[in-house]
């Protein structure tokens, strides 16, 4: 898989929601049919993965494979991200055989409102 894509996400504050992203290998989607997907929302890079105060996400607990050969994949957002204006650092993580590397990382901003 090459370098992971950032995409940054802006939410208005209190909303209950969730997101689609989709994975690419260079300039076409990744086929996620016999992959492992999770993902991990935390208040910084510095944070563990597994620390108390990140939410972690796989399928069928907060993250859903919309459409596998298309690479689509959807979190639900926790109402604890989005309860107060800030940033939260999230990634979405693909495992492929040997390979377990970050598809898509960014920032998710919760704004005032």
């Amino acid at each position: 898989m090459p370098s992971p894509s950032i995409v940054n996400v802006p939410l208005s504050q209190g909303a209950d929601t969730s997101r689609t992203w989709q994975v690419t290998s260079g300039d076409e989607p990744a086929n996620l049919t016999s992959a492992t997907v999770t993902a991990v929302i935390k208040t910084n890079t510095h944070v563990d993965d597994d620390d108390v105060a990140a939410h972690t996400f796989a399928e069928g607990d907060g993250l859903t494979i919309v459409d596998a050969a298309q690479g689509h994949v959807r979190i639900r957002i926790p109402t604890a991200v989005t309860q107060h204006p800030g940033a939260w650092y999230y990634k979405i993580v693909v495992e492929a055989g040997e390979d377990t590397e970050p598809a898509i990382h960014g920032w998710i901003t919760i704004m005032d409102t």
